[in-house]
């Protein structure tokens, strides 16, 4: 669930959890396409004023990762006991992906538009700005697919639908404008000649700016809440998102994320 703990008139934090999937094809990292079975959790704030409105969140997920079509494939181990019959040893390839995400985003209010349907009002809102981004794909265990930290710079747009002052639907798209970029280098391995740490020498030696041509970011956001009264609502979310990313072998990632929230103004 998604709670809103009110702090001002037009204030809120929230915490709430979700499904996603995610689907990776790394060829950096193997020709195999890559899915997974995540739970996910997020908490964030959002402030809204008469003009603008500012919003911080951090979400994240984690689950198994497998390769699709062969999520119960066994490594074998090959070799003879001592009395020289062949064995037959064999365990299962595990894989584990970790996500998580920061964002702070400014929003500035485009206007605001107002209507009646019969007895209904309908209040109507469009709003342009910006957001800083961080997004870290992580995987562990033998599977080491899709290994990706990026820090962007995106233009956020974002549309809301007051219905009856009791349900509010909005729709947001971020696009990132700049971004830098950190990877695994070819081989996959990460190893420093002067014994730096492995997360210091990731970020040092697999860094780089990354512009449109070479990395292309999409992510879509709705929202439905229902208010049961002026302070608490109920509702659900959905956060979609397309990734591509060329360097060292391109990287591509897809994901869906769902979840329930309720929420306290």
């Amino acid at each position: 669930l998604q709670c809103y703990c009110a702090q001002a008139q037009n204030g809120a934090f929230r915490i709430g959890i979700g499904y996603q999937r995610t689907w990776v094809l790394d060829q950096q990292a193997s020709p195999l396409k890559y899915q997974t079975s995540e739970k996910t959790f997020l908490v964030g704030y959002e402030h809204t004023g008469p003009h603008a409105k500012i919003a911080a969140g951090l979400e994240g997920g984690w689950g198994s990762l497998f390769p699709t079509g062969f999520r119960n494939r066994l490594l074998y181990d090959p070799g003879y006991h001592p009395d020289g019959t062949p064995k037959n040893d064999s365990f299962p390839i595990p894989g584990t992906f970790y996500n998580a995400r920061l964002k702070l985003g400014y929003l500035r209010s485009l206007g605001n538009g107002y209507s009646l349907l019969g007895k209904n009002k309908v209040n109507t809102g469009d709003y342009l700005g910006g957001s800083l981004n961080n997004q870290l794909f992580y995987t562990d265990n033998i599977v080491r697919n899709g290994w990706l930290n990026s820090t962007s710079l995106n233009a956020d747009f974002e549309h809301t639908v007051l219905f009856n002052n009791k349900h509010m639907v909005g729709i947001k798209v971020s696009i990132p404008l700049v971004a830098r970029n950190s990877r695994l280098p070819y081989h996959n391995t990460i190893s420093s000649a002067s014994g730096e740490s492995n997360i210091k020498t990731f970020f040092r030696q697999g860094s780089r700016m990354a512009w449109l041509g070479n990395f292309q970011h999409i992510q879509v956001e709705a929202t439905y809440e229902y208010a049961i009264g002026k302070r608490l609502g109920i509702g659900a979310h959905y956060t979609g998102q397309w990734l591509h990313y060329s360097y060292e072998k391109p990287v591509t990632f897809v994901q869906d994320n769902t979840g329930l929230f309720a929420a306290v103004r």
